[in-house]
């Protein structure tokens, strides 16, 4: 059943409305008056006409905004004198919401990714690719199914069928969407059919031509996939009123994913939280990340002309030694005081603690710095340091690599999706963290009084691991929307990712029809001869990034609509 969630009041102004309101039926048919409109009641005509009316302007004209001095206002309709029989005036629209915890237990009736389900006389869909024209027609990327039955009456004006699903299909991997048929497709299936293999020609989601989320999770897991990850959606009605808010018009209201998810918490946070390892895909996505880094890395010390010049100079060179034993007696005093301070009120000032533990921490790098200056004492001899670190450290990356890849194999023996045990990821940290080298490199400082100056460099294999690349919530949400694997999942990570995936990118939810919040355009409300079939929202838990972030959208119109004319749908990319 669809869900009817009020955010939008009787009268044109704008309120806030708590998330747990909802608009009853008889509410809705009270909109559908007031807008004049007989959507609800299934009549599939045009709108009839109007006479002219003395004093209207151009069509350019009546569609200029209206305010009412508020922060946010409704937008007055347009002046609809110049109106097309072809239009109507839509009432509603129905987001496509996420579920989120996902209901396992029931049929999805509606679904974003996966596999298609469709009848066996219906072929998989195939365009020319716009994005790589040499290739000439390829099969099309499934993007979602939806039940018409579950659609509301008033929903695209009543026109469209209320039987059997729509599926939708795309090229992702170009740019050149822009309103035309190619590289798109809509299929209407009066039956649901079984679910249809993809063909084994598809191409990737993501070819690397586009820009589009990033893909370093799926070096670990056999390369990135050709579908993306299912997720069952449920629809929520909601009116569709186009609102100014400042010099912005937008649809969705303030934090709308705190309306959607009335009563479940929803994380703002615009990056998930990054996951230890919890299964043996997830330790090899870090340690085979890792592999590549320290192969390619070489450790070796910075030691420039330029620099070496400037410490021909006696006093340069002197300026770099530390003086150890004046940090010691900073040390000694500090400690003195700390200790009255402890004898006299039992109080140890947090400020003058962490003072001591950063001269400590200090210390013991200007005795390493003291050292190596002891054994290298002139800018020539620095040279041999700078060759004798290259070799050391040449030799310790062999080792670290060897004892690495054993820990890869062995792993790479075992089943992928296999939960790890208890303690066992802590005992591979322990290694990374372990498994370590430093050096010393030797660099110009403009501004600095010494003109040269020593920098350590620490390098361990825990180090070396980028989770920003890795992104291990991506493996999360694969498990997540897989049943079978999701119970992989341990309950304090679960905790922390649903609110996540509840979170709307830019404020801006999946829908089909009524206006939509765009990109590069601006959501029109009014009579209309074109509607939106389906509107796609750039989606983390999807792993959707249309473009830079930006959003897809499929329309159609009115007339075809009527028809059932689907294979005349036009596809659209809007992005920054």
């Amino acid at each position: 059943m669809s869900k009817i969630v009020g955010f939008l009041p009787r009268g044109p102004k704008l309120r806030t409305v708590s998330p747990a309101f909802t608009v009853e039926p008889d509410r809705i048919h009270d909109i559908l008056e007031q807008s004049s409109n007989r959507a609800a009641r299934r009549i599939r005509r045009p709108v009839p006409e109007p006479a002219a009316r003395a004093g209207t302007g151009s069509a350019a004209d009546s569609a200029r905004l209206a305010f009412d001095g508020g922060a946010a206002s409704s937008v007055s309709p347009p002046d609809t004198s110049r109106r097309v029989s072809a239009e109507i005036l839509e009432t509603v629209s129905v987001v496509l919401r996420r579920q989120v915890p996902i209901r396992s237990d029931e049929k999805p009736r509606s679904w974003f990714g996966g596999l298609p389900m469709m009848p066996d006389n219906v072929p998989w869909p195939k365009s020319i690719s716009l994005g790589h024209p040499q290739r000439g027609e390829i099969p099309l990327h499934f993007l979602g199914q939806i039940c018409c039955a579950e659609l509301p009456e008033e929903l695209w004006g009543g026109l469209g069928p209320r039987d059997g699903w729509l599926l939708f299909f795309i090229d992702p991997n170009t740019r050149d969407l822009d309103g035309r048929t190619e590289g798109c497709q809509v299929i209407h299936t009066r039956v649901l059919g079984s679910e249809r293999p993809a063909p084994p020609e598809l191409d990737p989601v993501r070819d690397g031509t586009q820009t589009a989320p990033h893909d370093g999770h799926s070096g670990g897991a056999g390369g990135v996939p050709n579908t993306w990850r299912r997720w069952p959606v449920d629809f929520v009605t909601v009116p569709n009123r186009v609102v100014r808010d400042g010099e912005v018009l937008r649809v969705a209201p303030d934090r709308f994913a705190h309306v959607l998810y009335a009563g479940k918490e929803v994380s703002d946070a615009e990056r998930p939280p990054v996951p230890e390892p919890f299964t043996v895909r997830m330790a090899l996505a870090v340690l085979t990340s890792i592999e590549t880094r320290l192969a390619k890395q070489p450790l070796k010390p910075d030691l420039p002309q330029t620099v070496l010049d400037a410490l021909e100079d006696p006093e340069v060179y002197r300026a770099l030694r530390p003086d150890v034993s004046a940090l010691q007696h900073e040390i000694r005093e500090l400690e003195q005081s700390l200790s009255a301070a402890a004898e006299t009120d039992g109080a140890k000032p947090e400020t003058d603690l962490e003072r001591l533990w950063q001269l400590e921490e200090r210390l013991e790098h200007d005795k390493r710095l003291a050292a190596v200056l002891d054994r290298f004492p002139s800018p020539v001899s620095l040279r041999n340091y700078r060759q004798e670190t290259i070799r050391a450290n040449e030799s310790w990356r062999e080792d670290a690599l060897r004892d690495l890849r054993d820990i890869i194999n062995q792993l790479r023996s075992d089943e992928p999706d296999r939960a790890l045990s208890n303690g066992e990821w802590a005992d591979i940290a322990v290694h990374l963290d372990q498994t370590r080298t430093s050096y010393f490199e030797f660099r110009d400082t403009e501004g600095s009084e010494q003109g040269v100056q020593a920098f350590e460099q620490d390098v361990s294999l825990s180090g070396l691991y980028n989770a920003a690349y890795v992104r291990l919530w991506e493996y999360v949400a694969d498990y997540y929307a897989d049943p079978e694997h999701r119970p992989l999942i341990p309950a304090d990570v679960l905790s922390r990712f649903e609110p996540y995936w509840r979170r709307l990118n830019d404020n801006r939810p999946h829908r089909t029809g009524g206006a939509f919040d765009g990109v590069q355009s601006e959501p029109k409300g009014g009579p209309t001869s074109r509607v939106l079939l389906l509107h796609l929202a750039s989606d983390d838990a999807m792993h959707w990034a249309w473009g830079d972030a930006g959003i897809v959208y499929f329309t159609i119109s009115t007339q075809d609509l009527q028809d059932g004319r689907f294979e005349n749908a036009t596809a659209t990319l809007e992005c920054y």
